[in-house]
C-alpha cells in the first residue's frame, strides 16, 4: 500500500468515526434510564438497557426497577411535529424533483441566449441567508394568511429546494453522454420522449442523491418552522428539540426524540439507495 493511498484510508477512517460517533452516543444514552444517563463518568455502554424512553416519547408509562416512569411532557409535540415534518417533506421534495428535473436538464444539456443570466438569478435566489428574509416572510404570510399552516412551510421549503437541486441536476445533466440521447432522436423521439425513456434512466443515480438531498433540507430546516408556526399544530420537529432542551430538561426523552428525527432520513436513503448504487443504462434501440 502506497503512502497516498494509506492516507486517504486514514482519512476515512477519520471521517467515519467523527460522523458516527455523535449519532452512536445519541443511540446509547436513549438506551439507559435517567440515573444512568446523567452519571459521572459516562457509560460508553448502557448498563441495563431498555426501551423505556421511546415508550415515554409515544406517551406511554413504563414500570422499570426505579418505580412507575411518566409519559414525556414533549411526546404529543414530538409525535405531532413528526407528523407535519412528513406531511412537508414528502410533498416538498416531490414538487422540487417535479420542478428542478426539466430546468436542470434544459439548463445542462442545452445553450441559449441569456442561459448564464438565468443560472446566475437562480443562484442569486438563494444568496441571502434566510435570517435576513425571515421576517419579509413573516409580514407576507401573515397578509396572506399563511401563517401556522402546513401549506405555507411547503411553499417556503420549495423556494429554498428548488434552485439548489436545480444547480445540482446542471452539473449532473451536464456530464450525461448525448450518444444515446442522438440515436433515440433520430430514431424519432421528441425531446420529451428522450428525456423520460433515455435521459432519465441515466440519470437515475444522480435524481436519487437529489431528492435525499431535497428531503433532508426540508426535514432539517429549522429556522422558518421555528418562526413562521412556532407553537402551533403546523410546527415540524426540528424546533421541537430545542424546547425539550430550555422549556423542560429531560436528557432521555430528548435522546430518544433525537433518534426518532433519523429514522425517516435512514428509510429515504435506503429507499433510493439501488438507484445511486446502479447507474441504469439504456438501449435506444428498445425505445
Amino acid at each position: 500500500m502506497n503512502q497516498r493511498r494509506f492516507l486517504v484510508y486514514i482519512c476515512a477512517v477519520l471521517l467515519f468515526v467523527w460522523s458516527i460517533v455523535p449519532i452512536y452516543w445519541v443511540m446509547n444514552q436513549s438506551l439507559m434510564l435517567g440515573s444512568d444517563a446523567l452519571y459521572v463518568p459516562a457509560y460508553f455502554f448502557p448498563k441495563d438497557p431498555t426501551l423505556a424512553n421511546y415508550y415515554r416519547i409515544f406517551g406511554y408509562s413504563v414500570e422499570t426497577k426505579y418505580g412507575t416512569i411518566r409519559p414525556s411532557g414533549f411526546a404529543p409535540q414530538v409525535m405531532k411535529g413528526m407528523i407535519n415534518s412528513l406531511l412537508v417533506s414528502i410533498p416538498v421534495t416531490l414538487i422540487t424533483m417535479a420542478v428542478a428535473t426539466p430546468v436542470g436538464y434544459a439548463l445542462g444539456r442545452y445553450k441559449f441566449r441569456s442561459k448564464n443570466l438565468l443560472v446566475m438569478l437562480l443562484l442569486g435566489s438563494r444568496a441571502l441567508p434566510p435570517v435576513a428574509i425571515v421576517i419579509p416572510y413573516f409580514y407576507l404570510y401573515q397578509f396572506l394568511g399563511l401563517i401556522n399552516t402546513v401549506q405555507g412551510l411547503i411553499i417556503i421549503y420549495t423556494s429554498i429546494t428548488i434552485p439548489i437541486i436545480t444547480w445540482v441536476l446542471i452539473g449532473f445533466f451536464a456530464t450525461l453522454p448525448k450518444d444515446m440521447e442522438l440515436a433515440a432522436r433520430m430514431d424519432g423521439c421528441g425531446r420529451f420522449t428522450a428525456l423520460r425513456r433515455i435521459v432519465i434512466p441515466m440519470a437515475s443515480s444522480g435524481l436519487a442523491a437529489s431528492a435525499i438531498l431535497a428531503f433532508l433540507l426540508s426535514w432539517n430546516e429549522f429556522l422558518y418552522s421555528m418562526i413562521l408556526t412556532a407553537g402551533s399544530t403546523a410546527q415540524t420537529l426540528p424546533p421541537v428539540l430545542p424546547a425539550m432542551l430550555f422549556m423542560q430538561f429531560d436528557a432521555t426523552a430528548l435522546f430518544s426524540a433525537t433518534v426518532l428525527t433519523l429514522i425517516p432520513p435512514i428509510f429515504v436513503a435506503l429507499f433510493f439507495q439501488k438507484y445511486i448504487l446502479q447507474l441504469k443504462l439504456v438501449d435506444p434501440v428498445t425505445v
